[in-house]
């Protein structure tokens, strides 16, 4: 028996069509649609939420960013993701941890005024003592370290979750979810976006949101915009530090610049940390697991700074794409036709910001502003023109490896 194709069926007209369906892209589209845009569909080449980078990602929840327009945006997001059942619905999986960034001594200036942005921006965050860093955390080794800032509202919460909280709570409120579904192209009529076509069909759209991570640079090159957008392989590993009786060593959700690692708690005597990316794959290859060579020289590193890490048996890994941009900021904004918006490229750091991305996007799609700052001036930063324009998003006071 030979299987019927599938269709858009009466969704095939939209005033908003999503593409990705990863956190930043389901942020987008709950947004829209709890801010009355209208129909709005959401199309994922695979399983929302399951897929890409998303569902890779550490799920780090922090404030602290070498570029302060970052920590704004990470600060309105926070208290989201504290009040997910009340501000969108389920469970995010929020845990706090508390946060700590550990650099090297002669970044020790630069950390404190990174700090003060974070409470400058209406967060909690200061330059703590070692002493006072081994007694909240004694799991952690500080060999090597200079100095550390501690967010005690710091943590993370679980990216798959989140993602599929903010897809239910958008169908509620009437999204249409496409899973499977490729958009093989934007469609166009003069200079103005008229729809896409999909690997089921075509969907007829004023609006067109690329937020596919990777995969943004391919659906913006036919229409006259030049992504600087490059896939990379990113990793994440799950160890056992469990030990005999299942206690784990306490330790924080960190970011450790004197290595260049960042690692987490995931309860039950278990850790996260990441795996370094690799920028040398191409997105139609097949993507190979993190290797045991690879995997030995992460476990190397964290257990610098973790001693249990570096004994403790690594029970999952995944690895997957992200896009990553010349200064590892997202574009976001308006390219190209009339009703093609970009929201991509987030390099590794969309995760923490995507409620209140998704929130600016949605009112500057359909016109209705946040309190507080504009979305203009809270997304001026990540325009797709800053790079033609030759002003990428610099670092304020950057360490060695952020």
């Amino acid at each position: 028996m030979t299987a019927t194709p599938a269709t858009p069926g009466p969704a095939a007209t939209a005033e908003v069509v999503v593409v990705g369906g990863g956190v930043v892209g389901a942020a987008i589209a709950h947004a829209l649609v709890t801010a009355g845009a209208g129909r709005v569909v959401l199309c994922e080449q695979g399983r929302a939420a399951w897929q890409g980078a998303t569902s890779r990602s550490g799920g780090l929840l922090r404030l602290h960013h070498t570029s302060h327009p970052d920590t704004r945006l990470a600060t309105l997001s926070l208290p989201v993701f504290q009040n997910w059942s009340e501000a969108i619905g389920g469970d995010c999986g929020y845990r706090r941890t508390g946060f700590v960034m550990l650099v090297d001594e002669k970044y020790a200036d630069r950390l404190a005024v990174n700090s003060d942005a974070v409470v400058r921006a209406g967060g909690a965050s200061r330059v703590i003592d070692l002493a006072e860093v081994r007694s909240l955390y004694p799991g952690l080794n500080l060999d090597g370290v200079g100095a550390a800032a501690y967010e005690p509202e710091g943590g993370y919460a679980d990216p798959a979750a989140t993602t599929a909280a903010l897809l239910a709570a958008g169908r509620r409120h009437g999204l249409r979810v496409y899973e499977g579904t490729r958009v093989e192209a934007v469609e166009t009529r003069g200079e103005r976006v008229t729809g896409v076509a999909t690997s089921i069909g075509r969907i007829a759209a004023g609006t067109v949101v690329l937020a596919q991570g990777a995969w943004g640079a391919r659906l913006a090159r036919p229409l006259g915009v030049d992504l600087p957008v490059r896939p990379r392989r990113i990793g994440i590993a799950l160890a056992d530090t469990g030990g005999p009786d299942g206690v784990a060593p306490a330790i924080p959700t960190c970011i450790d610049d004197t290595t260049g690692r960042y690692f987490r708690p995931d309860g039950a005597g278990r850790m996260f940390f990441g795996v370094p990316s690799d920028d040398g794959m191409e997105l139609d290859r097949e993507l190979p697991p993190l290797t045991p060579e690879e995997l030995t020289a992460a476990r190397a590193a964290v257990g610098r700074r973790v001693p249990a890490a570096a004994t403790a048996p690594v029970i999952g890994t995944r690895a997957g794409f992200d896009g990553y941009t010349p200064d590892r900021r997202p574009v976001i904004g308006p390219a190209g036709p009339e009703g093609c918006y970009l929201a991509t490229g987030f390099s590794g750091g969309g995760f923490k910001t995507a409620p209140v991305v998704g929130s600016l996007v949605a009112a500057e799609l359909i016109g209705t502003g946040p309190a507080g700052p504009t979305e203009e001036e809270l997304l001026r930063p990540y325009r797709p023109d800053r790079f033609a324009a030759g002003r990428p998003s610099a670092g304020d006071h950057s360490y060695a490896h952020m």
